[in-house]
């Protein structure tokens, strides 16, 4: 008896390591901290050890090795990412310049959890796809990244995202690195890499936007700003400002904006439909000289892709405030190159995408599947093949609606792709007092994840609300977040795994004050909603038959 115990100790230990271990399809990067210390700041770097093993993987080099390590030092990075989940994304700098995963020598990467990727079921697609539509449009430079399953301090830590941090650099964004506190003149006109920021916690200058919303442009380069070079940003961005909110036929703009840089920049947002892309993290440079221009670029953070049917432009019914695009794509002539661009690259390069997302579920599946098993809380990449036709026919979906308002006809071949696989949820909501299935797959363009059981809920919000509406749920007594843009007037529907569900719906005015803030519906069953609301008070609810 004493053995056989033993026995299924054993196996329930073997159980358990396998379920925390890596696939063994990609490389592992291998990080020590000095002293085992825990990573716990985004400000100060640790010093540690890595080394890279390639497990003898076509294409892949090892760096180091466990007996003879490389030093470096490591951080945290992000915003929301990083306190928002115990997956961590981290910053690392090498002590010398290495090419990792086959990459560009550099000392400088990050190393991306992509947590959020995976809570929402995003098939780590995301940055992945909005980084090769860049290359695939011709924006001058795209970050490089490449998957590495990741040990920190003798823990596997799951499948992580090595990835080329934007500065200046011959290989990266390649213009003149200005000096720190210059004051010559000719100097101060470049190059400049700032940052359209969210946060105002880093070093910035800001304005007062045309409609009277902040603006913080954080400066990566230079770093350290002498009065003349705050001046000659200030006065740049200040003039961007002013012919952005101008005279829609004037050509003005376009002598301090790059127009071509700038509408390929915009073609990948809208496919991605990346609604918070001229809102933080939204990078423009500018090489040395009179005359130059400032260019859009480079692609970064697709965190809020994905998300809701493509019905509308990203800066429509927008989650959050897109600076200075709804005017910009005012201006006919730059609709005229947007349409020209899109109709050389969407008829002959946009199917690219489906064969990169392809070769990406080939490189990433078993090694998702330890992810998920490492990070419990974000499982929900674990069956990559389901998710990444989900994003496949996102894609698809989009592109058709871009090419509606775009096209000139061509249209981009539509390879093979068995529709089967995309997830169909039969739910079921009551209608004249009756249970009737609905199926949720086939709503609003909208696909939930598979279950057997759940609530459905169908919500109509009022037409007079402003900008966007935030969904709140909370649900089985875990707080879950989905900021979800909706348009106004119209139903929106969503569905929950529990078996109780409690929303907020909050309209954007109110997400200082909170004045919308309140429970407006609970239910324990699936039903059709519409709400209304006079002035700030808590909106009131009416259940309806679904239409």
């Amino acid at each position: 008896m004493k053995k056989i115990y033993s026995f299924l100790l054993l196996c329930m230990l073997a159980l358990t390591l396998q379920a925390t271990t890596y696939s063994g399809t990609l490389p592992i990067m291998y990080i020590q901290t000095e002293n085992n210390a825990p990573i716990v700041s985004k400000d100060d770097y640790l010093n540690a050890t890595y080394y890279v093993d390639a497990l003898g993987i076509s294409g892949y080099e090892n760096i180091g090795s466990a007996a003879a390590p490389l030093t470096m030092e490591i951080k945290g990075r992000g915003n929301y990412t990083w306190t928002g989940f115990n997956k961590k994304p981290y910053r690392i700098k090498l002590t010398e310049k290495q090419s990792l995963l086959g990459m560009k020598k550099s000392k400088h990467f990050a190393l991306l959890a992509h947590a959020d990727d995976a809570l929402n079921k995003k098939g780590f697609m995301r940055n992945q796809v909005g980084f090769e539509l860049s290359r695939l449009i011709g924006i001058s430079w795209t970050p490089e990244t490449k998957p590495v399953e990741v040990v920190l301090n003798g823990d596997y830590i799951g499948l992580y995202f090595l990835t080329e941090t934007i500065r200046v650099d011959k290989d990266r964004v390649n213009i003149v690195e200005q000096a720190d506190e210059e004051t010559d003149s000719v100097a101060i006109t470049g190059g400049w890499l700032v940052e359209i920021d969210n946060y105002d916690t880093d070093p910035h200058v800001t304005i007062k936007e045309g409609d009277e919303h902040t603006m913080w442009f954080t400066y990566k380069t230079p770093e350290v700003l002498s009065k003349s070079q705050e001046d000659f940003l200030m006065k740049e961005m200040l003039r961007i400002d002013g012919l952005v909110y101008g005279d829609k036929n004037s050509d003005q703009l376009w002598q301090y904006l790059d127009m071509d840089a700038l509408a390929r920049f915009y073609i990948v947002q809208e496919i991605m439909d990346n609604y918070e892309s001229f809102h933080g993290s939204c990078y423009l440079y500018r090489e040395i000289g009179d005359g130059q221009k400032w260019k859009f670029g480079p692609v970064w953070d697709f965190g809020s892709s994905f998300n809701r049917s493509k019905s509308l432009y990203l800066y429509e019914g927008d989650v959050w405030h897109n600076h200075w695009i709804p005017e910009i794509c005012q201006f006919p002539v730059f609709m005229e190159c947007v349409k020209k661009i899109w109709n050389e690259f969407y008829p002959t390069k946009f199917n690219n995408i489906f064969t990169f997302t392809s070769e990406q579920l080939t490189l990433l599946k078993s090694a998702a599947v330890a992810d998920a098993n490492r990070w419990s809380e974000y499982n929900g990449n674990a069956d990559l093949t389901k998710r990444i036709n989900n994003v496949n026919t996102w894609l698809r979906s989009s592109t058709a609606w871009l090419n509606e308002q775009w096209g000139s006809g061509g249209s981009a071949a539509n390879p093979e792709y068995n529709p089967d696989s995309v997830e169909q949820t039969i739910m079921y909501v009551w209608q004249n007092g009756k249970q009737i299935e609905y199926n949720v797959a086939q709503v609003d363009s909208i696909t939930f994840a598979k279950k057997d059981k759940g609530i459905v809920v169908k919500a109509k919000v009022p037409a007079n609300w402003k900008e966007t509406i935030y969904v709140w749920i909370w649900g089985d007594g875990i707080t879950t977040y989905e900021h979800v843009a909706m348009k106004q007037g119209d139903w929106y529907v969503f569905a929950y795994e529990g078996e109780e569900l409690n929303i907020i719906f909050k309209q954007r005015e109110g997400w200082t004050g909170h004045p919308n803030q309140s429970e407006d519906i609970y239910t324990t069953r699936s039903a059709c909603y519409i709400l209304t609301q006079d002035g700030e008070e808590k909106a009131q609810v009416t259940e309806v038959d679904c239409p």
